[in-house]
C-alpha cells in the first residue's frame, strides 16, 4: 500500500481525525494492502467504535468535506471533493468489539500520515465471516500473503 496515494482531502481527514483524537480503524482490503497483500480496492473502509458526530464532522470540515449522520436506511457518510473513496463501516463481520480490535491493530504510515488498521489475520477473519463472493475471491491471496509472512 506504500504506492497508495491519498488525495489531499483524504490526507487532511486522517490528520484531523488523529488531531481530534477520533479512534477508527482502516478495515477491509485497504488494511490488507497496508499489511503487504497484493490486490486492489476502490475505497477506504473506516470503522469507528462509535461516531462522535461533532468530532467526525469537524474532521470532515477540516478536510473540505462534510459528515452526515444518516437517516433511516441511509448510513452515516463522509463526503466532499477528494473524499469519495471513504466508506464508513457500521458493522464488521467476524470481528470482536471495536475496542478489542483497536487494541490489536497496527499503526502504519500512509503517505506521511499515521493511521491504524486491522492486521492481516483479522482482515481474513472478517472476509471469511462476511461470506460475500467478492470477499471469498480475495481470500486465497490474503491467506498466501499471511502464510508467507509467517514463514519469514
Amino acid at each position: 500500500m506504500s504506492e497508495y496515494v491519498l488525495t489531499s482531502a483524504e490526507k487532511a481527514l486522517f490528520e484531523a481525525l488523529e488531531g481530534l483524537g477520533v479512534r477508527y480503524l482502516i478495515v477491509g482490503m485497504g488494511a490488507a494492502l497496508l499489511e503487504g497483500a497484493t490486490g486492489a480496492t476502490q475505497d477506504l473502509d473506516l470503522w469507528f467504535g462509535s461516531i462522535d458526530p461533532i468530532r467526525v464532522g469537524e474532521a470532515a470540515k477540516r478536510a473540505g468535506g462534510f459528515y452526515t449522520a444518516g437517516h433511516g436506511l441511509q448510513p452515516p457518510l463522509i463526503g466532499g471533493e477528494g473524499l469519495d473513496r471513504i466508506d464508513l463501516v457500521m458493522t464488521a463481520d467476524g470481528l470482536r468489539a471495536f475496542d478489542a480490535e483497536y487494541a490489536g491493530s497496527k499503526e502504519h504510515d500512509l503517505d506521511g500520515v499515521r493511521v491504524r488498521a486491522l492486521p492481516l489475520d483479522r482482515v481474513i477473519a472478517s472476509k471469511r465471516a462476511s461470506n460475500r463472493p467478492k470477499d471469498k475471491a480475495q481470500l486465497p491471496i490474503l491467506e498466501a500473503t499471511l502464510a508467507l509472512r509467517q514463514r519469514r
